[in-house]
């Protein structure tokens, strides 16, 4: 009695913390209630205060917490329950229906590790979960744990079995898709063994059970609609080849085109180079016959000059300025000689830097080509992988044929 009272005092006062919204103290007050909880009552009192949070406003999120920090153990939870009575365990599991409908995020993570189980009690309560979970609005993408649940159609345990089948048909009422592709690949895994028939069979019901006519046009419809996708794919990888090959012929000619450009300059250097080697050369000779001009005139003795040779000096004074200029004129020669140099030089720099523009530009532009034959080998790839696709489509239209050819034989024995 005082035990009865005790506890009916302590889910009021969870009831009032929750309804507060004082969820703190109403999950503290939960820890503690189950926390002093026998191995008898454990369960009773689990199932109190489940039935209690999912009939309040804002208990949801309560249960949310303690499932999610482990105050309540669900792994562990079911490993206990495996040891009990089945009557106590399925009651405790629909207990757990509206939470699984609704937060089924919070029992995906342990779902695979329980169908791993070796207690086949724990692996058939994860399946019922499992079925739960696919009875609210959530939607099974998870490849690998849809092709675990599939293998439990191989169980020792005629009850896992059942309990996988109706998992599978569950999961396959929104991923219809998804659940035909993994039976059909675990079809032809197990094709060539006989003693496989069975299990064969146990798959084939569990496709009849969604396999409708809507579904085989959709995928008939689906079918096709990848099909004109790779043709216009197909179109759209030779329009890229095409264009790839004209822009690789582009780059060719304009390759040859610099290169003769580069020949034209070599050429012309060349030839500057030896107009002002003649220049040098002729420079050189006037500068020689000027040398001996001097010396011969230093060389003259030096003589009084006697009047009537003043005339005679007159002359080779004149001589004299003639050398001079003769002198300025080859340094005049030299100067603009140099200045030619230069000038040729700087000519010959513009158009290195040119030709180096136009390498620069080349080499831009085949990386940019580079870049289309990546994307272009990438397309190629994507196009492969749908054609595989398509292939893998097709078995599936031929599994789904005999499906329907193995229920018209039942159908007419």
């Amino acid at each position: 009695m005082e035990e009865n009272v005790g506890k009916s005092t302590e889910i009021k006062s969870i009831e009032d913390f929750v309804k507060d919204g004082r969820i703190d103290d109403a999950v503290h007050l939960i820890a503690l209630y189950l926390g002093d909880s026998t191995e008898d009552n454990y369960i009773d009192r689990l199932e109190d205060i489940i039935e209690l949070l999912l009939s309040l406003h804002g208990g949801r999120i309560v249960l949310r917490f303690l499932i999610e920090n482990i105050i309540i153990d669900i792994p562990s939870l079911l490993e206990n329950l495996s040891k009990k009575d089945s009557v106590l365990r399925y009651t405790f599991l629909l207990l757990l229906k509206t939470i699984c409908e609704n937060e089924c995020d919070l029992f995906l993570p342990y779902s695979e590790d329980l169908l791993n189980s070796e207690d086949p009690n724990v692996r058939e309560a994860d399946l019922q979960l499992l079925v739960y979970m696919a009875g609210g609005d959530n939607v099974f993408d998870d490849e690998s744990l849809i092709k675990n649940i599939a293998s439990k159609l191989a169980d020792e345990k005629e009850f896992v079995v059942e309990k996988a089948s109706q998992a599978l048909k569950a999961i396959g009422k929104k991923s219809s898709s998804l659940v035909i592709k993994i039976l059909t690949d675990c079809t032809k895994e197990i094709s060539d063994l006989s003693e496989n028939e069975d299990l064969k069979n146990k798959i084939s019901d569990v496709l009849m059970s969604f396999v409708t006519i809507e579904t085989i046009e959709e995928i008939v419809e689906a079918h096709e609609k990848k099909e004109d996708r790779l043709g216009i794919e197909e179109s759209e990888i030779t329009d890229k080849e095409l264009a790839l090959r004209k822009k690789e012929l582009e780059i060719k000619k304009k390759k040859l085109e610099l290169g003769e450009k580069e020949k034209e300059l070599e050429e012309k250097a060349i030839k500057e180079k030896q107009k002002v080697l003649r220049i040098k050369e002729e420079l050189l000779e006037e500068e020689t016959k000027l040398s001996e001009e001097e010396v011969t005139a230093i060389k003259l003795p030096k003589k009084k000059i006697p009047k009537k040779l003043k005339k005679v000096e007159s002359m080779l004074l004149d001589k004299e300025l003639e050398l001079k200029k003769k002198d300025l004129e080859i340094k005049m020669k030299k100067l603009e000689l140099e200045e030619k140099e230069k000038a040729l030089e700087e000519m010959e720099i513009l158009e290195k830097e040119k030709t180096l523009k136009i390498k620069e530009e080349l080499i831009e532009k085949e990386k940019e080509l580079s870049q289309v034959e990546l994307e272009l080998k990438k397309k190629m790839i994507e196009h492969k992988e749908k054609k595989i696709l398509e292939e893998e489509s097709k078995r599936v239209d031929q599994t789904l044929k005999d499906i329907e050819d193995h229920e018209e034989d039942n159908s007419n024995p």
